[in-house]
């Protein structure tokens, strides 16, 4: 793996349960690589399924978005040349348009194959979320993305329909779910103690992921206030970082529950399960979303889920049968749903079982990681 620091060794060989935690923190490029011979003979470490894998990352600063895309096709540009002169890459991913875009020219100019990720509705990306001169750039360059490369690969098959609007060919369209590694999000293997965050006596919530506008974290925080007048036996964890976070602190001050919220920032990848163990509902409030890996870790932590009805998650989420969804914004839908699991914990825990079994069924690791070596396997035979 490569930061900004420089390439010191080889790259490594990896499974992609480190691919998936390295994406917490650095911004892929993605550049798959090298041989993917005996793929069936090849195994990691830990027994999970997966194959010799290069890939280049650079690290981003806390800048703002139109300096964080110079500084990658400055610095990963000049960077990428050195390494392909080096090693043998054969296909380039990336997700992100800065990395995608970068990707894209560099993979034009080597004749090599290019996978773009689309993860959410890019083409339909909120205003109020990003901001309008950022979702015009967003929009933009998606649409240049998904028409020059090579394939696409899509977390959730709502993101057909967008696909098909822009006539791109449905052969070149890879669907492979999210990955969720169920040996690491299973309750068996915690061995930790409750956290301290979570009290011995009331009902915990929790969310997982960026504190974001697109996460719907304000609409979250809102609702809270609302249960905890109805229940002051509750509190709300918040694990992520953003760009909302200090104006959620802000307002929990405002609403007079700053004492009931926790903000935990970012955490390392391996203690989720443990804070998932000891919460008593998950909630996603998104107002856009691709499919939400958080939403496979949960169910395979047999933790309740809430879920907004959007983008791809009620392919994920089966209302009323194995979690709940609410319209997107509605506070005081939210609010009714978690006060309802609350007030029927039998509910709530036969809910969680039949997700927990719908987990092992269609994204349990093996499952997923067969879908994406047997997408890189018709790339690299075409």
């Amino acid at each position: 793996m490569c930061s900004a620091g420089g390439f010191d060794r080889d790259p490594p060989c990896i499974s992609f349960r480190n691919v998936k935690s390295a994406l917490r923190e650095w911004f892929l490029l993605g550049c798959f690589c090298t041989s993917f011979k005996s793929l069936q003979n090849r195994r990691s470490a830990d027994g999970l399924l997966g194959f010799p894998l290069h890939f280049l990352c650079i690290s981003l600063c806390n800048l703002p978005q139109i300096l964080n895309i110079s500084f990658v096709f400055c610095f990963g540009f000049f960077k990428i040349r050195k390494l392909i002169k080096k090693y043998n890459f054969e296909v380039f991913q990336a997700s992100d348009a800065g990395g995608a875009i970068l990707a894209l020219i560099v993979s034009k100019l080597y004749r090599k194959k290019f996978i773009f990720e689309v993860q959410g509705d890019i083409f339909d990306y909120p205003g109020k979320v990003g901001g309008r001169i950022h979702s015009s750039l967003v929009k933009f360059f998606s649409r240049i993305l998904v028409k020059r490369a090579d394939y696409i690969r899509i977390v959730s098959p709502f993101l057909f329909e967008p696909l098909d609007k822009l006539n791109i060919n449905r052969e070149k369209i890879f669907l492979v779910p999210p990955r969720c590694d169920s040996k690491l999000f299973s309750k068996q293997n915690v061995k930790a103690d409750k956290p301290m965050i979570f009290n011995e006596n009331q009902c915990n919530l929790l969310f997982v992921g960026n504190l974001l506008k697109a996460k719907g974290v304000d609409i979250l925080l809102e609702a809270f206030a609302l249960i905890e007048k109805e229940n002051s036996n509750i509190g709300l964890v918040f694990v992520g970082d953003g760009d909302e976070k200090e104006r959620l602190i802000t307002r929990s001050k405002e609403f007079g529950i700053r004492e009931k919220v926790t903000f935990l920032g970012r955490v390392e990848y391996d203690t989720i399960p443990t804070l998932m163990y000891y919460a008593d509902i998950l909630i996603l409030p998104s107002i856009e979303e691709g499919v939400g890996r958080v939403l496979l870790e949960a169910m395979s932590m047999h933790l309740p889920i809430i879920a907004s009805n959007v983008g791809g998650i009620p392919l994920v989420v089966d209302d009323k049968k194995d979690g709940l969804l609410f319209e997107v914004g509605e506070i005081g839908a939210l609010k009714e749903k978690v006060l309802f699991l609350l007030n029927d914990p039998t509910f709530s825990k036969d809910m969680a079982k039949v997700a927990h079994q719908k987990f092992l069924e269609n994204y349990e690791y093996e499952i997923s990681m067969k879908k994406f070596i047997d997408m890189y396997q018709s790339i690299l035979e075409t």
